[in-house]
C-alpha cells in the first residue's frame, strides 16, 4: 500500500510484485488441477463400486427367484 502513495517511482517493484504474484497462484492452480485429477479418480471408482453392487444385488435377486 505504501507504494501506491510514493507514486510512479514504484511502479517497477509493483510490476515485479504483480509477476510474482501471479506465478504463485499459477503454481497453486497447478497443484489444485493436480488435485482434482485424483479426486476424480476417486469419484470414477466410487461410482463405479457403486453400480456393480446393484448389479451383484440384482443377480443374487434374480438368482433366487428363479429357484422358485
Amino acid at each position: 500500500m505504501d507504494w501506491i502513495v510514493e507514486g510512479d517511482s514504484t511502479v517497477p517493484l509493483r510490476l515485479e510484485m504483480m509477476k510474482n504474484h501471479k506465478q504463485a497462484v499459477l503454481s497453486e492452480i497447478s497443484l489444485m488441477t493436480e488435485a482434482l485429477k485424483g479426486i476424480d479418480v476417486k469419484i470414477t471408482r466410487y461410482i463405479k463400486r457403486i453400480q456393480e453392487r446393484k448389479e451383484e444385488r440384482q443377480d443374487n435377486k434374480n438368482y433366487g427367484e428363479e429357484e422358485l
